[in-house]
């Protein structure tokens, strides 16, 4: 059974959508995306049997379902042997950055976009996004240190590590909040999203 992917794709659905593309371009995957949000009733019923969250994205395939955009990733590059890593100790620090960008990136990154943009029932707050990129200076540093040191975070070409940071990090671009004090995160966020994976999912 092709791999199914449910959530509208301007969430946190994309980088799923963005791996499965990946996916697609080296192996030919097929997969199915039901971009609808679910209304109440029998379809929210339905939607809610796969996560009763409610929460996006969801993958369903060969009768497994998952939720969680990071471990969802995490998954479909180890099943689809994709972006995967060789040895224990990569799997291990891709799981490092999926969880960092998590726990210390994406809420500040998320407020920045909404504050910037007065999206998401908030108002356009200049200052408040100035003060959410002071939050995330010590984040990124952090990763601008690293990516002085190599081109990519882990291993030496784009793995899920980079997709799962890259999916995060791109809504400042979406907001064209400025990068460039992190000369080499903009850099390797410019080859990341330039990947012609990034475009296609981008069309759902």
């Amino acid at each position: 059974m092709a791999l199914e992917i449910f959530g509208f794709s301007q969430s946190r659905t994309f980088r799923t959508l963005w791996m499965a593309e990946e996916i697609k371009a080296v192996k030919g995957l097929e997969f199915v995306h039901d971009n609808s949000i679910p209304q109440p009733g029998p379809e929210l019923d339905a939607f809610l049997k796969l996560n009763p969250m409610g929460q996006v994205p969801v993958i369903r395939v060969d009768g497994f379902v998952l939720r969680e955009s990071m471990a969802i990733n995490l998954y479909l590059a180890k099943k689809y042997d994709v972006l995967a890593l060789n040895t224990l100790e990569e799997e291990a620090l891709v799981s490092q950055w999926s969880f960092w960008v998590m726990t210390s990136v994406e809420t500040h990154t998320l407020d920045s976009l909404k504050y910037k943009l007065g999206a998401m029932g908030v108002e356009q707050d200049d200052a408040k996004v100035e003060a959410e990129m002071e939050i995330l200076d010590r984040p990124l540093k952090v990763l601008e240190k690293h990516l002085h040191s190599q081109s990519h975070l882990v291993g030496e070409s784009f793995s899920v590590a980079d997709l799962n940071v890259a999916s995060v990090l791109a809504w400042l671009r979406m907001a064209q909040i400025p990068t460039t004090k992190y000369a080499a995160i903009s850099e390797w966020l410019d080859r990341c999203i330039e990947r012609p994976a990034f475009t296609a999912a981008r069309q759902h």
